[in-house]
């Protein structure tokens, strides 16, 4: 199969019939003019500044070697133009740290600690993806990851698992279609969680406790708005990952 058909394999999933807007911009299309013209059969030679006598200088000893690399300086020069800005140091009245895929908000609430944990890995959602205000023919992936917040007074925590609210999601007896994110499950544990700690589904809470929890929740900042705000700094950063992964992955191939 040549590299032309395994992209185009790849890229079946991604591909979103919404007319007048672009596939998202991780799809790759882009790069599939380039690789087009550069089919086995009957293609427009390009000039390569690679090595192609099979000495293997700069590290890459086949032929799949050179054209991954080449195919990845073009893909993440297209990447960083769409990447916006570093991680901000807050978000609203939240300190915002990361590191790897993890991300971590904090701050104080009275005699609690709030903290906000989450792990952007596999969590681009690929199914809905947001128009670009600045670029309407153009889409971004979404990161809507779910995400764990801990309200901790002393060695006491009251722990939530929330995630977000697929779009015209309503779950009879709660009033969720109007909200970005809704409680998993919830938790009361001290020191640290463990397989033993008990812990109850939101799906089974009852509707009043489920909607003053959400109450609770919203009057320490975590609103709809403060989630939505979440997402995009979810999306944003795991964009800047991608960005260094693809950078990685070449120079593995190069070697260096």
């Amino acid at each position: 199969m040549s590299l032309l058909s395994r992209c185009l394999s790849r890229l079946q999933p991604r591909v979103l019939p919404v007319v007048g807007v672009k596939a998202p911009s991780r799809a790759l299309a882009r790069s599939l003019v380039v690789l087009s013209s550069n089919n086995r059969t009957g293609r427009t030679t390009r000039t390569s500044h690679l090595c192609s006598c099979g000495c293997g200088i700069h590290g890459m000893h086949t032929r799949g070697d050179r054209e991954l690399v080449e195919f990845l300086q073009e893909e993440i020069v297209a990447e960083k133009k769409n990447l916006r800005g570093s991680v901000p140091s807050h978000l609203d009245d939240f300190s915002v740290k990361v590191k790897d895929a993890e991300v971590i908000l904090t701050k104080k609430f009275h005699d609690e600690e709030i903290a906000i944990s989450l792990n952007v890995n596999h969590t681009v959602d690929t199914e809905m993806p947001e128009v670009n205000v600045d670029r309407p023919t153009e889409t971004d992936l979404a990161s809507r990851p779910s995400f764990e917040v801990d309200l901790q007074i002393g060695p006491k925590i009251m722990s939530f698992t929330c995630s977000y609210t697929p779009s015209g999601d309503v779950v009879e007896g709660q009033d969720q279609g109007q909200d970005a994110f809704g409680i998993n499950e919830l938790t009361i544990y001290e020191g640290e969680w463990n397989d033993e700690t008990y812990c109850v589904s939101g799906d089974i809470l009852d509707g009043m406790m489920y909607d003053l929890l959400m109450n609770m929740l919203e009057e320490r900042g975590i609103t709809n708005e403060f989630a939505e705000k979440l997402s995009t700094l979810c999306s944003d950063y795991e964009h800047t990952l991608y960005v260094s992964l693809l950078q990685q992955v070449q120079d593995f191939v190069k070697r260096k």
